[in-house]
């Protein structure tokens, strides 16, 4: 439970706020585990119940965050760390719409990966999904445990540059593979599409450093 413990609270924000976080962790979870169906089966019917599934969860997201910003400032909330605080969630769900573009993405664009360069797709998809797990950590702990912040951005640093040497270094097989440069190129959007939610998540931990000191002076 998000504890937002110098300001005032309402049962109602706080619970909100908590909901909104587990609807993003949510809908990456989603994302990971029909990338990795996909992976092994292919298109079918499974895939498209997890785009209905997410589609699902993003409209809910996307009224728990009208709803907070609604709250905080007809109750005069937060009025010293509103900027923040939105401009986080912001970002938070900015993830969530990527993680949400992604699925949309694969159900009609089906792109075809090799067996050989699969494992290679797993790997970030393990490595990204890691990274943004840590950034809604870190956000849930910028309202809780502030000061253990610092933990989450390393974390969140370390899965980043993870995926990204996971990154080239497949992408880079591909390339100089046999592979048509049509399907090489496709190969390269989707390694690149799916390494930036780690970037993001790395880019929101970079905020939450900067917003979790703000909040110690």
């Amino acid at each position: 439970m998000v504890n937002i413990l110098p300001f005032k609270k309402t049962a109602r924000l706080v619970s909100e706020i908590d909901e909104f976080i587990d609807k993003v962790s949510e809908a990456q979870m989603v994302l990971e585990r029909s990338l990795y169906h996909y992976f092994e089966h292919g298109p079918d019917e499974e895939l498209d119940q997890k785009v209905e599934q997410i589609m699902g969860i993003e409209t809910r997201a996307d009224e728990l965050r009208r709803s907070v910003t609604t709250i905080m400032y007809t109750e005069m909330l937060m009025p010293d760390t509103r900027g923040d605080v939105l401009s986080l969630l912001g970002e938070v769900d900015t993830t969530l719409d990527e993680c949400v573009h992604l699925l949309i993405s694969l159900s009609m664009e089906r792109p075809g990966v090799t067996g050989e360069y699969v494992d290679g797709f797993r790997t970030i998809i393990s490595d990204a999904g890691k990274a943004v797990q840590a950034m809604l950590q870190g956000v849930r702990a910028y309202f809780k445990e502030p000061h253990t912040v610092r933990d989450h951005v390393h974390k969140i640093s370390f899965h980043d540059q993870e995926a990204t040497l996971v990154a080239l270094r497949t992408g880079r097989a591909i390339f100089d593979s046999d592979m048509p440069l049509v399907d090489k190129r496709e190969s390269r959007d989707w390694l690149v599409g799916i390494r930036n939610l780690a970037s993001h998540a790395s880019d929101v931990g970079d905020q939450l450093a900067i917003f979790a000191v703000k909040r110690s002076i």
